[in-house]
């Protein structure tokens, strides 16, 4: 699947089984889904990685950013609660560590390592130590990744190191599914936003 279906599946995946409520709450589920629903294509390995790279960075960077303006702009005491709870030595080694697992990914072949449930219970530790409610939307559209990649042609080794995969053949990375399902899963996400962020 696209990065842009992977994005909106694991965003809608995040805000659909979370249902926060308030925008203190919606910022944290969106922005942490982001980076979770992009974070295993750092093992891209065709001609265009750089490209996807720069794009799941320039994503991670926006969602950071995202999350400092709705701080700045309606004080929801985010950055507090994380001073608090963590503590920037906290959230530096748990950055530092969540670079070491993505670079360790990033030179293994595609769909292996970092599509596993190894990755995805190691990167949801590592999201869980820096501040614990970025764990939930984090894991949720990280396995909402892996999960639609089964549905493409090229096998899944989601218990790396073994050599074995699974995929079920269903469509390909750029098809007419990938389309329905981006377009569907944007449209649940702006529900589930609409709901989280509109008083009733």
């Amino acid at each position: 699947m696209t990065g842009r279906t992977h994005w909106a599946v694991g965003t809608a995946s995040a805000l659909g089984v979370l249902q926060p409520q308030g925008v203190r709450e919606w910022a944290i589920c969106a922005g942490a889904a982001a980076v979770g629903a992009v974070i295993c294509d750092v093992d891209v390995s065709t001609s265009d990685s750089r490209a996807v790279l720069n794009r799941i960075t320039v994503l991670t960077v926006l969602a950071v950013l995202a999350l400092g303006f709705v701080e700045f702009r309606w004080k929801l005491g985010i950055m507090d609660t994380v001073s608090q709870r963590s503590g920037i030595p906290q959230l530096l080694i748990g950055a530092a560590l969540l670079l070491v697992v993505c670079t360790f990914g990033k030179y293994q072949p595609h769909r292996s390592f970092m599509h596993s449930i190894p990755a995805w219970v190691g990167l949801s530790g590592i999201v869980y130590f820096m501040y614990p409610p970025l764990m939930p939307p984090f894991a949720i559209a990280m396995l909402s990744h892996i999960t639609i990649d089964l549905l493409n042609r090229k096998k899944v080794r989601l218990l790396y190191p073994a050599k074995w995969g699974l995929c079920l053949g269903l469509c390909t990375a750029g098809g007419r599914v990938n389309r329905i399902m981006g377009y569907a899963a944007t449209g649940l996400a702006i529900v589930f936003s609409a709901k989280a962020l509109l008083p009733l």
